[in-house]
């Protein structure tokens, strides 16, 4: 039995450090994290540029071993100058060019070296192929870059790593880790359609970081959704998520990439890397933090949500789920077309996919919903894909500046509407639509011009959400709340995944996700941001009669389907309820 029940800890060692350090500072190290973030798990690099020699390692190794830690391996696929191999070629991150013999050499010599000294090792997210230099141009020939990227780095992959390392020991497991970046695979190789059945375990990576004072501007929300894409994505065999310190301030903008991280339910949880949390202050909070996550973890189910349709090397929209999903909208990222019905939610890039219409088609005559996103319209109108036959809807290079919000409530027929005027306004574009063929739901705009934010439409058994979306995503945080209650609904499913829903009082700045799970328990956890305080948080439980928390604390709300919870910055809550 590990130290948590619901996840193992793990910490990753990089091979600078692995060569230089002296087993008293080890043993030192070790105790530093034994009494702060106690953990069960390294991974111990053999190769990050540098080799660590075989003598450090396994030092490393019998040290480990003596504290009860179990110890794989591992190896990140960067170099240093290869004296003239490195002539005329620009390669970010010290990344290999694989057009270059020299390199493919040396990262096949570091494979080997590694896979000699440990029975299981993983890639560090640096496996990709950045370099455009005139080698690669001459082998990309007539290929798209991505073309030549995907092809190369499978090529990679078989041959420059799984057949050298079963060849050294046949016995080898290897995990290939996918980065946090998971909108630009394609452009650097990264092929997780192919790749995930090719290695024997994938990783996930889970660093968001300060969203917008780093280079990514990743919306936090993906330290969850990019796990539940990668676990749909290989089942079981999703290893675990990694999250680093770096550029995370204030210190719960590190603190909630564990949270998120654990609230997807992962095997592993992934700490990067050992010299820079050694000494460092948020380790301190982070062991305090695991003990409640794995404490919670013990009563909550599966993860549910909306499920978002993201095919394989696809962009476009991207993170559009993750802005929502930190207004309050539960998903559930996958990969292939999610056939069980009810509601889906399809963004711009769902249009990877070349029969996506006549899937949806099928979808919505069968009695299932779909919330689409005014990109999806936009583009499938421009491309003539057929959407013509399920909306009335059409794009003629418009936009509107809202300030206004006119919102019909839920129901047939025409409803009464509730009028809110927000504090910024937020430019939409203007999806003109025919009356009474479609219908608005949500209009927004000023003074007597409106227009559509949500547009109903039905087809066969089912029916169509359009969501007008702001090309800045961010700027759905200016909605006025009223307005995020309308979309909200939309979302909710048929099934459990649609039975919680959140509203937040007018006016606030939060952002709230909710998580739900598959035996009626749920989650809430609150952002810090700039301006952010505690709130009070509405949660409608469709059929509901009681809450309790949990863990258990002596907080429980019986025979309503309102609850109120209050809730602080950098906080999290969960609840069973029935």
């Amino acid at each position: 039995m590990g130290i948590y029940k619901n996840f193992t800890t793990v910490i990753f060692c990089t091979a600078p450090w692995a060569a230089n350090v002296t087993e008293d500072e080890l043993r030192e190290q070790i105790a530093f994290f034994r009494k702060y973030a106690d953990f069960d798990k390294v991974y111990l690099e053999a190769y990050r540029s540098i080799f660590a020699s075989k003598e450090q390692i396994e030092m490393c190794k019998r040290v480990f071993a003596e504290h009860n830690i179990e110890v794989s391996g591992a190896i990140t696929t960067t170099t240093d100058d290869l004296e003239t191999a490195d002539k005329n070629r620009q390669r970010l991150f010290n990344t290999f060019c694989y057009s270059n013999e020299a390199m493919r050499n040396h990262l096949k010599k570091a494979v080997e070296y590694t896979a000699s000294l440990f029975d299981d090792f993983i890639i560090d997210d640096f496996f990709f192929s950045q370099c455009r230099c005139e080698d690669c141009q001459k082998e990309k020939g007539n290929r798209s870059w991505e073309e030549f990227k995907l092809a190369t780095m499978l090529d990679v992959s078989e041959n420059l790593v799984i057949k050298p390392a079963k060849n050294i020991n046949p016995k080898i497991k290897i995990t290939i880790k996918f980065p946090n970046w998971q909108e630009s695979f394609q452009e650097t190789g990264y092929n997780p359609a192919v790749q995930k059945d090719m290695f024997d375990y994938i990783y996930t990576g889970t660093e968001t970081r300060h969203p917008s004072q780093t280079d990514q501007h990743l919306p936090r929300y993906l330290s969850y959704s990019l796990m539940r894409y990668m676990e749909n994505a290989a089942p079981g065999r999703n290893r675990g998520g990694w999250f680093d310190p770096y550029e995370c301030y204030p210190i719960d903008t590190y603190l909630e990439q564990a949270y998120l991280t654990a609230f997807s339910r992962p095997k592993e949880i992934m700490l990067f890397c050992w010299p820079s949390l050694y000494n460092n202050k948020v380790v301190t909070p982070l062991g305090f933090r695991l003990k409640q996550l794995d404490e919670i973890l013990s009563h909550v189910g599966k993860p549910v949500g909306v499920p978002v349709y993201l095919p394989y090397n696809a962009q476009g929209e991207d993170h559009l789920e993750d802005y929502l999903g930190m207004l309050g909208i539960p998903f559930e990222p996958v990969p292939e077309f999610p056939a069980s019905g009810g509601t889906i939610f399809l963004t711009v890039q769902a249009l990877q996919d070349r029969d996506i219409i006549i899937k949806l088609k099928s979808h919505l005559n069968a009695g299932g919903r779909a919330v689409v996103t005014s990109g999806f319209v936009r583009a499938s109108l421009e491309a003539k894909n057929g959407i013509e036959a399920l909306t009335s809807a059409r794009w003629r290079g418009r936009y509107i500046t809202a300030r206004e919000y006119h919102i019909t409530k839920p129901g047939p027929g025409m409803q009464p509407q509730v009028h809110r005027n927000a504090a910024e306004t937020v430019c939409f574009p203007l999806l003109e639509h025919r009356n009474n063929a479609s219908w608005s739901l949500l209009n927004a705009g000023q003074g007597s011009q409106h227009g559509s934010i949500l547009l109903r439409d039905t087809f066969g058994k089912g029916e169509m959400i359009t969501l007008a979306v702001p090309d800045l995503f961010s700027d759905l945080e200016k909605i006025p709340q009223a307005a995020l209650s309308r979309i909200r609904k939309e979302f909710q499913a048929k099934d459990s995944a649609g039975a919680v829903s959140i509203e937040l009082p007018e006016g606030t700045k939060a952002r709230v996700s909710l998580f739900l799970y598959d035996n009626k328990t749920f989650g809430l956890y609150s952002y810090t941001t700039d301006g952010s305080s505690p709130e009070q948080i509405r949660v409608i439980i469709r059929g509901g009669k009681s809450i309790t928390e949990i863990p258990v604390t002596g907080y429980s709300n019986p025979q309503k389907e309102a609850f109120d919870i209050r809730l602080s910055p950098g906080d999290f809550v969960f609840f069973q309820y029935t």
